[in-house]
């Protein structure tokens, strides 16, 4: 038998709903929350309707429109092997976790978005061709030193250079030709050479 002060610290435990025999029946429980988000692999068929969606097959069989996540930067090819992010109506592909055929080209999207690289060094290095492609290159240096085999410059109008002092030296030959060539100097114009021939 429960003496006194077990009865009263009992109560005194209990919530109203649980010492109220009404409440007590009427109580319903809370429901189980359902995850929001899916985490899936997925195998991409072929591009979507917009730029930067795909068609991707989840392992049900079902498909289902998924655009890539900003921080997914190795554009989607057809076949890849994917993790989408799933909630509600939304689906996102998260990085490419397999490619069939990993030669080939890997494109990089990054969109209209501006891009910087900082760090102390960066070394680009490449066993074939080496490609920069732009509207426009420009370049800032203390110093800029070039070595090559060989060079080819091709320039379909005015190559402007301005620079404090200019030395050319060539080993072998030099050869300058023009339809027209003008030499000027503000104060001394100098040609050295064992034979000079002007025709």
């Amino acid at each position: 038998m429960m003496t006194w002060m077990q009865e009263s610290a009992l109560a005194w435990a209990e919530t109203p709903a649980e010492s109220d025999p009404v409440l007590r029946a009427l109580r319903v429980g809370a429901p189980t929350p359902r995850p929001s988000q899916e985490w899936l692999p997925a195998r991409v068929c072929t591009q979507g309707e917009k730029d930067g969606e795909w068609l991707v097959r989840l392992p049900s069989g079902a498909l289902r429109q998924a655009r890539a996540a900003f921080s997914c930067l190795v554009r989607p090819q057809r076949g890849d092997l994917v993790q989408l992010a799933a909630a509600d109506e939304a689906c996102w592909v998260l990085a490419i976790l397999e490619r069939p055929q990993p030669g080939g080209v890997c494109r990089l999207e990054l969109g209209a978005a501006s891009v910087q690289l900082h760090a102390a060094e960066l070394h680009l290095c490449a066993d074939g061709e080496l490609s920069l492609s732009g509207r426009q290159l420009n370049s800032r240096a203390q110093a800029i030193a070039t070595a090559a085999q060989e060079r080819q410059t091709h320039i379909g109008g005015t190559d402007a250079e301005h620079c404090g002092s200019l030395l050319l030296h060539a080993d072998r030959h030099m050869g300058l030709h023009a339809k027209s060539t003008a030499l000027s100097s503000a104060s001394l114009l100098k040609l050295d050479a064992g034979q000079i021939h002007v025709a």
